[in-house]
């Protein structure tokens, strides 16, 4: 189903990200002015932004009369793996993006921003329960908590360089929180898990047989997956989740409730009930899901299952809606189809995001983006 590491908090206001977008160019101003081989006073030249503070940004936006933030800057350090944005504001208000104006001046959003996206936002999410935002940018509109990974598929460029975006609301007062991770592109390729028990009735010990299920799906994107802790947590309440919400988990749903009792070292938790609503296997609390381990969205749910096949399945379905696929297909309430973004993609071929277990180079690539990989 599509219903939501460690890095470093960095509590940035608008402000502090002017400075830093400003201190570089500077930076870069002066390199050029310098030329090769020119000597200047050591005095001379502005210091540097941070570096770690250029890929882990927190900036709280305004929200105006229409529903948009005000503009929020950033800029992207060469050798970036991906953007990732992160916005939180009012539960009941859903979000999206408004606009992604990257280095090279072009809105990868392309919305009119002299109006309110409101009526669409409402009608895509709760009328026809797909959650689609108008624009030019595959966006999947969310309740309280939003979250954007680019690039998602091959030739969507992330060039470095000044940067600005707005979030669009179906709330017209209050602020949003922004965060934005911007991993480095070293290569990481290692998702770390933690398995967590919620149950007095099973527990999990080592590496069970149904990660190794899952290895074998994600080995086709290049992405080891690893076992960090193992828990148990019993006597929660949560052991059954009998109900659950279209397109995605509402912010006061049991499944969020359960995110929030998670181990905090980081890795991605995956909580194995003994029941979910009938005909559903598994729950991601996100598409994607954002990768910040306090969110109420941080986590997968699994339906425990003694079949390590079907439970390593569902388990790599699920993480890959956390880490970035959409189904290759969904319906809507009206019966509509809605496609995945991806060219590679198509109905009937044994997907991993149907009932099947296939990845295509597309969809590798996007899961390779996210910002919950590392380094072994």
């Amino acid at each position: 189903m599509t219903t939501m590491t460690t890095m470093t908090t960095m509590t940035t206001m608008t402000t502090m990200t002017t400075m830093l977008l400003r201190g570089l160019l500077l930076s870069m101003l002066f390199a050029a002015a310098c030329g090769d081989g020119a000597t200047a006073a050591p005095d001379a030249a502005p210091a540097a932004p941070d570096a770690a503070a250029l890929r882990d940004l927190l900036v709280e936006a305004a929200l105006d009369g229409n529903g948009l933030s005000t503009e929020v800057a950033f800029v992207v350090p060469s050798r970036t793996r991906s953007l990732t944005i992160v916005a939180e504001g009012d539960e009941a208000a859903l979000l999206a993006l408004g606009s992604l104006v990257l280095a090279d001046g072009t809105d990868r959003v392309d919305l009119d921003l002299n109006r309110s996206w409101a009526a669409e936002m409402t009608a895509s999410y709760h009328d026809e329960q797909i959650g689609q935002m108008p624009g030019s940018l595959y966006q999947s509109i969310r309740l309280g908590t939003f979250t954007q990974v680019y690039p998602t598929a091959p030739g969507q460029a992330l060039p470095a360089g000044p940067a600005s975006l707005r979030i669009a609301s179906t709330a017209t007062n209050g602020n949003v929180t922004v965060r934005l991770l911007l991993p480095d592109e070293d290569e990481a390729r290692t998702l770390a898990v933690n398995l967590v028990a919620v149950s007095d009735q099973f527990s999990f010990s080592g590496r069970p047989p149904f990660v190794d299920v899952m290895q074998t799906i994600f080995d086709q994107a290049g992405i080891a997956v690893v076992v960090r802790e193992s828990s148990v947590l019993a006597d929660s309440g949560l052991e059954r989740i009998s109900t659950f919400s279209e397109p995605q988990e509402a912010p006061d749903s049991q499944a969020a409730e359960l995110a929030g009792l998670g181990p905090q070292n980081g890795a991605l938790n995956i909580f194995v009930v003994e029941g979910l609503p009938s005909g559903v296997g598994g729950l991601s609390l996100g598409t994607p899901g954002p990768p910040v381990q306090d969110s109420s969205y941080f986590g997968v749910l699994l339906l425990h299952s003694t079949s390590d096949a079907l439970l390593g399945r569902v388990m790599a379905h699920e993480v890959a809606h956390f880490l970035a696929l959409q189904h290759v297909t969904n319906r809507g309430v009206s019966g509509m189809s809605y496609a995945d973004p991806l060219a590679d993609t198509e109905p009937g071929q044994g997907n991993l995001m149907e009932n099947g277990t296939t990845l295509t180079p597309d969809q590798a690539y996007a899961l390779s983006r996210s910002a919950l990989l590392t380094l072994p």
